[in-house]
């Protein structure tokens, strides 16, 4: 039941990097530079208070253990302000609607922190061992997968089919409360179930030592200074926010792409994102036989970030070169959707290595400090994978405007320069920011040899004197 946790997070992710810059610019008419800023806000909340919730559950003390109030309590407010985010009262002014955006996604973002911190927290408690530890990240990247799965397949193909009206059933906006509550529902059973799950664990786990400090503000700034004092912990966490910020925008352009660069229909675009959530099920899946195969972490992360960069975008870079079918042929449509589920194999075996990876900086932590601090290190990989629908959508925000993409746009109406300037973003202006990430990456220095010296010294150091 652990990674079942998951499924809530690939709803809101997909939900966040898929649909919220759209529905808010092209179906309620916010513009693309008021949507990036609520973002911009809501990530600045973020900083401040994902550190805060993981430096509160390190050291909470319940008869429930460290983690699991936190996950029954972020279970309501979770899915409830994910349904008030896609669910806006009628005839709101622009300013009105950015207060209600920025008002909802930092709710949103903050309620799924309260859950999600303390819930990949487990990850490191739940086992110590290397190579456990990646089958654990594994398992959620799987079942992330599903939740992602989930949105399209229900989303697209139920919610937002064309009718007389709406042709673009994206463009409908009744559609989308109807596909906010279902979703909602689906995220409050699914934190519920992996907080009922793991609750027979809690006897086992790490519990809050009565020698760790009250908790305070000042106790969070000191931890927080503690973890990314670690080349190890800055390296992780720079390397997943780039990426989130690469994946948000790719995620929150790829409608404008698909519709107006590629020409496919709705329902096309319908079928070639479940192909993508496919391949990352896939590549989550592989990461930990791939474990086994290759001995470092590093070389995985690296190599799952360049091999989701080359395949991504092959066929904007054919198409730029004039090599690639024309737009709206079938055999175009083909070629995206089978790059972009060989690109996502990459996606899958990178997120479960991030996972794992911080896993074991909390045991170096431990070494160091003599305690455990898992919820910190894991607030600063929930902030980094927020980036995903953060950062990605201030991005595309601004790649929206400076396209000159219109409110409604066509095929017909659009401008070619619109395009190309799309297209370049999509194409070689990705492969620019998956290099610089994979760059950032080869600095990681927690070896396989170096960890397991570590859990010798935490082992010596539990041992009765």
């Amino acid at each position: 039941m652990f990674a079942v946790g998951q499924i809530p997070e690939g709803v809101q992710s997909t939900s966040f990097g898929f649909f919220l810059l759209f529905f808010y610019n092209q179906v309620l008419g916010l513009s693309g530079f008021l949507a990036s800023l609520a973002i911009i806000l809501a990530i600045l909340v973020d900083a401040i208070g994902d550190p805060v919730i993981g430096a509160w559950s390190d050291g909470f003390r319940h008869r429930w253990g460290r983690r699991h109030p936190f996950m029954y309590a972020g279970a309501i407010p979770f899915a409830l302000c994910f349904y008030c985010l896609f669910a806006p009262p009628d005839a709101l002014s622009e300013t009105q609607t950015f207060f209600w955006l920025l008002t909802f996604a930092v709710l949103t973002r903050t309620t799924q922190s309260i859950y999600s911190i303390p819930h990949t927290a487990l990850t490191a408690e739940l086992s110590t061992d290397y190579q456990e530890r990646t089958r654990l990240s594994s398992l959620r990247g799987i079942l992330q997968s599903v939740g992602m799965l989930m949105v399209f397949l229900i989303g697209l193909q139920i919610y937002f089919d064309s009718t007389p009206a709406f042709p673009n059933g994206q463009l409908n906006p009744d559609a989308y409360p109807r596909f906010a509550f279902t979703f909602a529902l689906i995220i409050f059973v699914g934190v519920a179930l992996t907080a009922y799950g793991t609750h027979s664990h809690i006897p086992h786990l790490p519990q809050g030592s009565d020698e760790r400090k009250p908790f305070s503000l000042r106790q969070v700034v000191n931890e927080a200074l503690m973890a990314f004092s670690l080349r190890s912990f800055k390296t992780v966490v720079l390397t997943g926010v780039l990426f989130g910020m690469t994946m948000g925008m790719v995620s929150a352009l790829s409608i404008y792409l698909g519709t107006l660069y590629f020409e496919f229909s709705l329902e096309l675009i319908g079928l070639s994102f479940p192909a993508s959530v496919l391949g990352s099920f896939v590549g989550a899946g592989l990461a930990t036989p791939l474990g086994r195969l290759f001995k470092e972490k590093k070389t995985l992360l690296m190599s799952g970030l360049l091999w989701y960069a080359g395949w991504n975008t092959l066929p904007i870079v054919l198409s730029l070169v004039g090599l690639a079918p024309a737009a709206g042929d079938p055999a175009l449509f083909y070629l995206v959707m089978f790059a972009n589920a060989i690109c996502s194999m990459g996606i899958g075996v990178l997120t479960v290595m991030m996972g794992s990876m911080i896993s074991d900086i909390t045991d170096q932590h431990e070494a160091l400090h003599g305690d455990r601090s898992e919820g910190i290190y894991f607030a600063a990989s929930s902030f980094a994978s927020k980036a995903i629908g953060g950062f990605g959508i201030v991005i595309s925000g601004a790649v929206v405007d400076l396209a000159g993409i219109q409110r409604n746009a066509t095929v017909e109406t659009i401008d070619p320069e619109s395009l190309l300037t799309l297209a370049l973003a999509m194409g070689p202006g990705v492969l620019c920011l998956i290099g610089i990430t994979a760059f950032v990456a080869s600095f990681y220095d927690l070896s396989s040899q170096k960890h397991a010296e570590i859990r010798e010294v935490i082992a010596q150091r539990a041992k009765p004197s």
